[in-house]
């Protein structure tokens, strides 16, 4: 079937019609041979065989009677009564001349070139005897009107005069293409003898061929409109598959920026961790070392009173090197007995209270980029959120597609190659989403 519809949908118009009208021609003259062979040799020929069944019965007996009555008229007329469908020929004894004949003709001449002596002997069907006193008894029959040659019942009487032979002639039938010129050129239309059944085997073969074309036309129409269809729907699937490629590199891309969004988040939480563990840090740092810087420049100062008030100005005393955050007493020259110590008081290198206000001055700044940070922390984690709800649906608008897709084209293809057969739709699929 496949096969048919491919050669209906290659073969072109202007070949089809030629076609099938010489293929209508061709079939119809097989049928008009065949009925041919049919009419001429099956139906008139036993037409013909029954007939000559009858005469053998009947004509010699009437004709021996005529000819002993010396009517020669009446015997003429019997002869003429076959209207020149087939012939009767009478000769005399010797069949070497001929006495009577029939000379009517039929439309035309089939049997009238066979009468002469030499032809007569020649003839499959057999002569009867016309003889006085006259035979009744046949001499030759056929049993049935299928027959192909008569057979011999009876033998001439003894003693019985012959008056003369009674030839039986068949008709000729006309050649094939004699008949069929016949049928055309006198008129189709024209219902007798062999023309009725060539008129219903034209019509017949004109009809089927009719018949044929327009189903031919229908098919070849139908599936040229399913290729069509066909056609538009590879054009729509080709359309989905570039739109399910452009979701997926789309997906892929959202799917590879999530990823790096995570990590910048992740990093960026971690910045941020950090940050914060260094400012608490930073913090408790600060807060430990001011208690015990000033308990410690508090007692050094009490110290160095205490030294002062106890002993002699004029005493000598000892060099003494403070710590460079505190408060240093060098002495400059070396004591001598009877004259005061001078010393000179070396002020720190930075004071310990600006150096407390820069950094509270800094605390605020950085607890704000903190909480920046933060904020921009959460920001990303819900856009990271977002993305992943959106690659959920996304995901399933692609799988929806897919399965659409793929049931539309195993339902055409079922249709063009099965279209009796009803096949469910495909449920199976490959899963194409990113992972």
């Amino acid at each position: 079937m496949i096969q048919l519809d491919k050669f209906l949908l290659s073969i072109k118009k202007r070949f089809l019609v030629p076609a099938i009208v010489l293929s209508g021609i061709g079939v119809w003259l097989s049928i008009c041979h065949v009925h041919y062979q049919s009419y001429w040799l099956g139906t008139i020929y036993r037409v013909q065989t029954a007939d000559f069944n009858m005469l053998h019965h009947t004509m010699p007996a009437v004709l021996s009677d005529m000819i002993l009555a010396d009517r020669d008229d009446l015997v003429q007329r019997t002869l003429d009564s076959t209207y020149g469908l087939f012939g009767l020929v009478i000769t005399d004894p010797s069949g070497e001349n001929i006495l009577f004949r029939t000379d009517k003709v039929y439309h035309r001449n089939s049997w009238q070139d066979r009468v002469q002596p030499d032809m007569l002997l020649k003839e499959s069907e057999p002569y009867d005897l016309l003889t006085d006193p006259p035979q009744l008894e046949p001499l030759f029959e056929h049993k049935t009107p299928r027959s192909d040659a008569a057979i011999k019942v009876a033998s001439p009487a003894k003693g019985a005069k012959v008056l003369g032979r009674l030839y039986y002639l068949r008709s000729s039938p006309p050649g094939f293409s004699q008949d069929i010129g016949n049928f055309l050129v006198t008129g189709p239309w024209e219902m007798s003898g062999s023309k009725r059944g060539y008129f219903y085997i034209t019509l017949s073969c004109v009809g089927f061929s009719l018949a044929l074309l327009l189903l031919i036309y229908l098919r070849k129409r139908g599936l040229e409109l399913k290729q069509v269809e066909l056609e538009h729907v590879s054009r729509e699937l080709e359309i989905r598959k570039k739109a399910l490629e452009n979701l997926g590199n789309e997906l892929a891309t959202q799917k590879a920026r999530k990823v790096w969004l995570e990590r910048e988040a992740d990093q960026a939480y971690k910045r941020a961790i950090n940050l914060k563990q260094s400012l608490e840090r930073l913090r408790e740092s600060l807060v430990g070392a001011m208690p015990a810087q000033s308990v410690q420049t508090n007692r050094t100062f009490a110290e160095m009173q205490g030294d002062l008030s106890g002993q002699n100005n004029f005493a000598p005393a000892a060099p003494m090197d403070l710590d460079p955050q505190s408060v240093q007493f060098t002495p400059v020259n070396p004591p001598t007995q009877g004259r005061p110590s001078q010393f000179k008081i070396r002020p720190p290198v930075a004071p310990p209270g600006s150096i407390l206000e820069e950094i509270e001055g800094l605390l605020p700044a950085l607890s704000e980029n903190a909480k920046n940070l933060r904020s921009q922390a959460d920001v990303l984690q819900d856009y990271c959120a977002a993305l992943e709800e959106r690659q959920v649906e996304m995901r399933k608008i692609v799988d929806n597609a897919f399965v659409k897709s793929n049931a539309l084209l195993t339902a055409v293809d079922t249709r063009i190659i099965n279209p009796q057969e009803n096949s469910p739709p495909a449920t199976d699929y490959m899963d194409m989403s990113p992972r």
